[in-house]
């Protein structure tokens, strides 16, 4: 058997002239800037980390407790994690439970057996399941699916928990890690040589059988790599299981029971903890939060990488099913043939059910991208009014005034507008200022990310076989994978909490939280998304354009800057969209950088609010006039990302796989 053998890229002249070789540096120092940028995470954490790290036995770790201050005033406080570990193990666990065999199933489905326009609806689905930010996760599963979960217990004798707890966090974080599992097993199902489809059915077996006994066992590596990624994904998870777990720092074995996780604990106590060592008890957290993920990414792309080459080594080169389209993914293969006549067997019968199963999984994963555009538009449309975009946030409005006023708009017979205690109309406010804010945090994150995303993506598209470019492009993808949450606390730590009084004076106060600190927040987040989707851009101009370029004497920047990039310009402007679809319903870094500010942005300098804080703030309220107004909040923000999204595949006709911003 063959070997197939990709053709080298085209040599690159060496650099001529000044302007050439400062070209080249700069792109190297890009990709040398995120190298350095992954180390400094990790670097700071640990020395925030460090006074609690080096006293774990004083501080007990690991105990089930975590008491910053003892009540007598004498005793070393604790800081133990085993009651968030034991969190983030159980509803992890519960969401791998669900989500696996309902992804693989799905993927079996679209690629083996759905017809050719429920492969293209469901794919797109899907990938818009995935694109939902967690926040909306979250306001969606406090007023749907809690108290749904609350009457099950009710019927079951379970308590009055509202429906929150460890059942529902991990019933949440399946639906967010599904759409994961199922794109990339969907895209290593259809890479399974179609010879090998052929051959079973071939040889009498049914649809299902050839399913189960040829494309699942071939597809098993890049299926097992898609669970690693998505229990990633689901470990360090914040917003979401921070508003429905429960946040109760306690351990129980019952499905019933409320509990904390690493990242909810981390959301909920970072801000408010003023005692040093109790800050460097949570950062902590995040670094064995960090250790964790990394581990399991890590995993999932050896896993990857193997089935790559597995996949180039075992299969036909010349085969046209096996070679990679334009848009530098494996081209759609053709329908496999369908089996013979139908034979009234165990093994058809058995073929059916299973085709109605594979169809229902479908249906299942599918599900939850209706109810959640449903309800949110359902409930959402009536609380868009004028002064949700024209007014800051204001004093509530109390219940009674609220009912009276919306009974006021309804014209209902006798209401009248409702009046403050002084008799004077009541104003209601709005979020005009944090859509403000958080457009203005996401355009200079973009300003700061793409030059550097792109810089580097030339270097690793120009040194595809360099040992450094290798490591930075394995050092992106693992940057990929960092949670938010752990990238809020990295850039509190060197851009809110810090003094710098060597430069600033001793005098010096807190640098405080900014728009700036937001920002670069929400870059990091970008940079990976960025440099993968220009990269592959990059990669997919035909070599026949380089080197007609090199022909004709021009050198490396100017056959960059003046060919390649202008040929792989509209998939990188998808990427950099794509990106911005991404960090625009961010909620847990800006926590601990942006602030919160109940007034209208002044600059980047100062504390700047953002939309989806006061979703999260708001949602949990017990005043109707802030529901309302974090119900036309989610509309306002689901409609963004959504049109971002929808947008962009409809405009690049192409398909964006969603595990391209898996973590």
């Amino acid at each position: 058997m063959s070997t197939a053998v990709s053709p080298a890229p085209p040599q690159s002249p060496a650099p001529k002239g000044l302007p050439d070789i400062l070209f080249a540096a700069v792109t190297q120092a890009s990709g040398l800037a995120i190298l350095t940028l992954v180390a400094s995470l990790v670097g700071v954490l640990v020395w925030q980390a460090w006074p609690v790290l080096e006293s774990a036995r004083t501080y007990q770790l690991w105990s089930a407790e975590w008491v910053p201050t003892p009540p007598d005033g004498a005793s070393t406080p604790v800081f133990g994690a085993r009651a968030f570990v034991y969190g983030t193990v159980v509803t992890a666990a519960i969401a791998m439970l669900i989500a696996v065999p309902l992804g693989i199933a799905t993927a079996a489905y679209l690629s083996e057996i759905a017809p050719g326009w429920v492969k293209k609806v469901g794919a797109f689905l899907v990938e818009l399941l995935a694109a939902i930010p967690s926040v909306v996760y979250g306001f969606w599963g406090l007023f749907f699916l809690a108290p749904v979960i609350q009457k099950c217990f009710n019927l079951l004798g379970g308590p009055n928990t509202g429906g929150n707890g460890l059942l529902a966090a991990g019933i949440i974080l399946a639906i967010m890690v599904l759409p994961y599992i199922t794109a990339i097993s969907y895209d290593v199902c259809r890479s399974v040589p179609r010879s090998l489809r052929e051959g079973a059915l071939a040889l009498g077996a049914t649809r299902w059988q050839t399913i189960w006994s040829v494309v699942l066992p071939v597809a098993r590596p890049g299926i097992t790599a898609a669970a690693f990624l998505a229990l990633g994904r689901a470990l360090g998870e914040t917003m979401a299981v921070t508003m429905l777990i429960g946040n109760k720092t306690l351990i129980s074995f019952s499905v019933f029971a409320t509990g904390d996780t690493i990242a909810s604990k981390i959301s909920n106590s970072l801000n408010e903890a003023d005692d040093p060592a109790g800050r460097a008890a949570l950062i902590a957290l995040a670094l064995i939060l960090l250790v964790t993920t990394a581990a399991f990414n890590i995993a999932a792309r050896l896993i990857l990488s193997r089935f790559d080459g597995f996949r180039v080594t075992k299969s036909k080169p010349a085969a046209a099913d096996d070679q990679p389209d334009t848009a530098g993914r494996r081209a759609e293969l053709p329908e496999p043939p369908p089996p013979g006549p139908p034979v009234r067997s165990a093994a058809a019968t058995w073929n059916a059910v299973m085709t109605c199963v594979l169809a229902g999984c479908f249906v299942l994963t599918i599900v939850p991208l209706f109810l959640i555009l449903g309800l949110i538009t359902y409930r959402g449309v009536a609380a868009i009014q004028p002064h949700l975009f024209t007014e800051n946030a204001f004093r509530n409005l109390t219940n009674d005034q609220y009912r009276q006023l919306v009974a006021w708009q309804k014209d209902e017979a006798g209401a009248e507008y409702p009046m403050d205690e002084l008799g004077r109309p009541v104003r209601r406010g709005g979020l005009g200022h944090a859509m403000l804010g958080t457009v203005m945090m996401t355009g200079v994150a973009t300003l700061l990310a793409v030059p550097l995303g792109l810089a580097a993506a030339v270097y690793l598209a120009e040194a595809r076989r360099s040992h450094l470019a290798t490591s930075v492009r394995f050092v992106t993808e693992l940057l990929g994978g960092v949670p938010s949450i752990v990238i809020g606390i990295f850039v509190y730590a060197i851009l809110v909490g810090p003094t710098y009084s060597f430069i600033r004076g001793p005098d010096a106060r807190p640098l405080g939280f900014s728009g700036w600190a937001g920002a670069v927040a929400l870059a990091i987040m970008m940079v990976p998304i960025i440099v993968r989707s220009a990269e592959e851009s990059m990669k997919l101009v035909p070599d026949a354009l380089r080197h007609a370029s090199y022909a004709l004497g021009a050198n490396r920047m100017q056959t960059i800057l003046q060919v390649i990039l202008p040929a792989a310009l509209p998939a990188i402007v998808t990427g950099i969209f794509l990106a911005v679809g991404r960090i625009a319903g961010e909620t847990a870094p800006l926590l601990f950088t942006a602030g919160q500010y109940d007034d209208w942005p002044k600059s980047p300098a100062h504390s700047t609010p953002f939309l989806t804080g006061y979703i999260y703030n708001y949602s949990r309220s017990p005043y109707l006039d802030f529901q309302d107004q974090a119900w036309g909040a989610t509309v306002v923000l689901l409609a963004v990302v959504m049109v971002l999204n929808v947008g962009i595949r409809l405009v690049a006709g192409k398909r964006v796989v969603s595990a391209s911003q898996a973590g």
